[in-house]
Parts: C-alpha cells; structure tokens; sequence
C-alpha cells in the first residue's frame, strides 16, 4: 500500500508539479493516521480519484488501483507493521525533493498511528505488546538508517510519542477490561 500510494506520488510531481502532489500527500498523511475514519478515507479516494481523471495513462490507473485498496484496506497490527518498514525503507532511497518528503510524513503518520491500533484491538495487552515491539524495532533502526538529521529527529521524536500514547491506551484498556462498568479499580 505505501509504495502504490508513493509511487501515485512520483508520478503526480513529475506530471502536474509539487504543489499537487502536496495536496495528495496531506491526504496520504492524514489517513495513515486513522485508516478506520471514513472521512480520511473518502478525501483520500477523491483526491485518487480526481488525479486519476485528470491524468489519464499510467497515473490514472495507478491512482484508480491505490484508490480502491485504500476502500478495502483493513489494518491490523501486522499490515501496520509492514507498511511502517516499508516507508522508512522508501525515505533513504530518494535523494531528496517531494517523494522523499513524501516517504517521511507517510512515515509519520503511519508512527502517529499506533495508539490507535490499541485502542481498536480486540485483545488490546497483545495488541499494545506487539506494536511495542516493534516502535522499539523502528527506534533502534531509525538511528542507522540513511536519512537526514533532521528527519532521523522527527522520527525518532515520533516513535517516543507514539510509545507513550501506547501505554497510556493499554493502561486504559487494562483498566476497563477489569473493569467494565467503571473502568476504575
């Protein structure tokens, strides 16, 4: 999903210019966020829908592919995971400009993400003990990753923030799974 979505990215600053693919990358951000929000997904799929008619060719078909995998996307804490490895995979491999700035707020957004993957989760313990887990992996990649100062800052600083929310929504999970009436001990 991330690389279809960047490489919709790709094309759309190539074809109409960065101030487009901008407008497509907020969209993109917004959405990694909160893919269960239906108004996230539905500017998102516009925003797919409305280059794909504009563009026509190759982008146009890419943007209509992406658009009909972000409608049936569906995330779990593996799929999250993925996509998480695989944008801080794509930043590196751009030297610089739109697509890599690109890369690294989908990046952000996806980081930014995490809480929600426990708060949704039908068993929230293993859910919050597996995207641990894996932000500790990220944390620990992110230092000898080939990215920039301060795109290493924004991530890493990303990645404390989104441990944190964690454990504050497992903690609250716990608290209502024990007790559900009140969600107090």
């Amino acid at each position: 999903m991330t690389e279809t979505l960047l490489r919709v990215v790709r094309r759309v600053t190539n074809q109409f210019g960065p101030h487009a693919a901008d407008a497509l990358v907020r969209a993109i951000r917004t959405w990694t966020r909160d893919p269960s929000s239906a108004e996230a997904r539905a500017r998102l799929v516009g925003a797919l829908s409305e280059i794909s008619r504009l563009a026509g060719g190759l982008t146009a078909r890419l943007a209509l592919a992406a658009a009909a995998q972000v409608e049936r996307y569906r995330r779990s804490v593996g799929s999250w995971e993925r996509e998480l490895m695989a944008a801080r995979y794509e930043i590196p491999q751009h030297p610089s400009g739109e697509i890599r700035a690109a890369a690294l707020e989908t990046y952000l957004g996806l980081t930014e993400a995490a809480p929600g993957l426990i708060r949704d989760a039908a068993r929230p313990e293993r859910a919050l003990r597996d995207v641990t887990t894996a932000l500790d992996c990220e944390a620990r990649l992110l230092r000898t990753e080939a990215l920039g100062p301060r795109e290493r800052q924004l991530a890493l600083d990303a990645n404390v923030h989104a441990r944190a929310a964690c454990v504050t929504c497992g903690l609250g999970a716990t608290l209502e799974a024990s007790h559900p009436q009140t969600g107090r001990a």
